[in-house]
């Protein structure tokens, strides 16, 4: 009986404690980064069929080269739900800024899952950039903790902000009208 009753005793405090985490209240979506404040990685990835004519098969990019300009980068991958629920407002955001900033998604920590990805692109019919980071290397260079992360690169390419979480319209209005100052 003393048994069950150290066994009840600690499983109650396990549950007082995963419910005290629970109602503590929403974390701070600002993480930081060590990328903060200096220019982000470049890379080369492939991209989606979907954006082949127009890109061809892969994309470059080069933080800070004058062709540039300012970037919102945002990883997900097709597992993520959250990631389901941002992907309508960063089309919205491309299309309203798509000219004057540049709009990449990036499915990683994803690998193998190519037709998944493209399920999750044609769902949205997302109309930005996307590439594959099937090795996930890029997001180890960003320093992404987990999906979605987004993250947002001055013209001259600097790392400016990194939000971990979905985004909102709210937050990208925000964001790119900071970059395109």
């Amino acid at each position: 009986m003393r048994r069950l009753l150290i066994v009840v005793g600690v499983l109650a405090a396990l549950g007082g404690l995963f419910v005290w985490g629970l109602l503590r209240g929403e974390p701070d979506r600002a993480v930081s980064s060590n990328l903060l404040g200096r220019t982000a990685p470049s890379f080369e990835l492939p991209v989606y069929e979907r954006y082949q004519d127009e890109l061809g098969p892969t994309l470059a990019f080069d933080a800070g080269a004058p062709t540039t300009g300012p970037a919102v980068i945002n990883f997900w991958a097709s597992w993520c739900g959250p990631c389901y629920q941002e992907a309508p407002a960063l089309q919205r955001a491309w299309q309203r800024y798509g000219t004057e900033v540049l709009f990449i998604g990036v499915q990683t920590q994803d690998r193998g899952r190519r037709d998944e990805g493209r399920a999750f692109l044609d769902q949205f019919d997302l109309g930005f950039a996307n590439v594959i980071d099937d090795s996930s290397a890029l997001s180890v260079e960003f320093g992404v903790f987990g999906v979605p992360e987004t993250f947002f690169v001055a013209a001259d390419g600097t790392v400016v902000y990194r939000h971990t979480g979905p985004v909102d319209d709210a937050l990208l209005a925000e964001r790119v009208a900071e970059l395109t100052r």
